[in-house]
């Protein structure tokens, strides 16, 4: 057998083994902390610096996180109608500090990833995991290798279209901006006795707009994230079967200079609490490592994406780094592309907290991967060459690190 065949046999028995023994991982779920316990078991294999590490996080909120703009929404439709009724002032201010509410909770919670609403749900317990290669010699460079374990409830539109998951997800974010600068200047108009936007008609025609648009936004409410967990088997056992299959390389490669920390996160997909905890928490360790999250690595239909920046542009990740995996994949004649992602990886965790990382995902040039958070994610549609060369990818770079190739910070 060849060692390409070996490799991805291995990878292919650790994801096959998670499906069938453990099978949907939702965030802080019992399903979540064995697959915690089950890569920490086969991380000893290869290290006996491998534990599991628990963590605190508030996963109620990821639901309401992204039902907020659309409640918002029917609520300043209530208030325009009362207010175009009634003309009172009140009718103005109070959606004004409503939609002022629900654009922190769209900046905070959903642009920038950070916890603004969290405090206000129950606190449970999730676990990451991190197995630990020590090189021969004294310490001079730090990488990570990271992924998630947890994974998400279906999203039952994306099943469908992903342009009409886009579209929905979108109008009522955008509603609430453009309504918070109408009602702005609606009050402005008020104060020179100018109750309408011009004459009478202007209003009615939009509230009529906003009133048909109601039964969509309850439907979608309670259609953007299912109760129903998926397999996850490309998002993201490809993460974990390619780092599992690293570290049984590395238990003989005998690092001269280089450390390697192998890390399995939980709760990514509610907005990289395990990655938040972890980087926090190692921060004296990892303030000058390398970091490299996997995502997603095996889609059918996808190629490996080195991943420039994240949320829509918001967050750059290192271009140094995308810059290094890009000459390794030109050196391996292995197929790639550059691009950012609309969401997030758990690079951005890290990014956040000032380490230098990026990520590697797969994606088809146009679009996201077929079958993402949905419950279609299984064995049946990975691609393990995929793997083998994020595999490959990732084992040049740690061996330039370690020859010094590739500098640390």
């Amino acid at each position: 057998m060849t060692e390409e065949n070996r490799i991805k046999d291995y990878m292919r028995h650790i994801i096959q083994d998670i499906c069938e023994k453990i099978g949907p991982r939702p965030p802080c779920s019992p399903e979540e902390a064995k697959c915690a316990h089950y890569i920490e078991e086969e991380l000893r294999k290869y290290t006996s610096k491998a534990r599991t590490e628990e963590f605190q996080c508030h996963p109620r909120s990821y639901r309401i996180q992204y039902q907020i703009p659309s409640i918002s929404m029917i609520i300043i439709t209530i208030f325009y109608w009362l207010y175009f009724s009634f003309l009172h002032l009140a009718f103005l201010i109070i959606p004004l500090i409503l939609l002022g509410c629900a654009m922190l909770v769209i900046q905070l919670n959903i642009m920038r990833n950070s916890e603004f609403i969290d405090p206000l749900f129950p606190a449970e317990t999730s676990t990451n995991v991190v197995g630990i290669i020590s090189p021969t010699g004294e310490t001079r460079a730090r990488i990570v290798i990271g992924g998630h374990h947890d994974s998400n409830w279906e999203y039952p539109v994306l099943r469908k279209s992903w342009k009409l998951f886009g579209f929905l997800t979108a109008l009522p974010i955008i509603s609430n901006y453009l309504f918070f600068g109408l009602f702005i200047l609606k009050l402005i108009l008020s104060a020179f006795s100018m109750p309408y936007l011009g004459i009478r008609e202007v209003d009615l025609t939009l509230l009529i707009i906003l009133t048909s648009l109601i039964p969509v936004l309850l439907i979608w409410m309670f259609n953007i994230v299912s109760h129903r967990p998926v397999m996850g088997a490309n998002d993201n056992l490809t993460a974990i079967a390619t780092i599992l299959a690293i570290a049984s390389y590395l238990k003989h490669a005998e690092l001269r200079r280089t450390e390697v920390w192998l890390v399995s996160h939980g709760c990514e997909e509610i907005g990289d609490r395990g990655s938040k905890a972890f980087a926090k928490t190692h921060y004296h360790d990892l303030k000058d490592a390398l970091v490299i999250n996997l995502d997603m690595v095996g889609g059918q239909d996808s190629m490996l994406r080195f991943v420039t920046t994240e949320l829509m542009f918001m967050f750059k990740l290192s271009p140094r780094l995308v810059n290094e995996l890009v000459k390794i994949a030109e050196e391996l004649q292995i197929p790639y592309h550059t691009g950012l992602v609309e969401g997030f990886t758990d690079s951005l965790a890290y990014i956040q907290n000032k380490i230098e990382a990026c990520s590697i995902t797969g994606f088809p040039k146009k679009g996201i991967p077929a079958h993402y958070h949905t419950r279609e994610d299984t064995m049946e549609h990975l691609n393990f060459e995929n793997l083998w060369h994020c595999y490959r990818i990732l084992l040049r770079f740690i061996e330039k690190v370690d020859t010094g190739e590739i500098s640390s910070n």
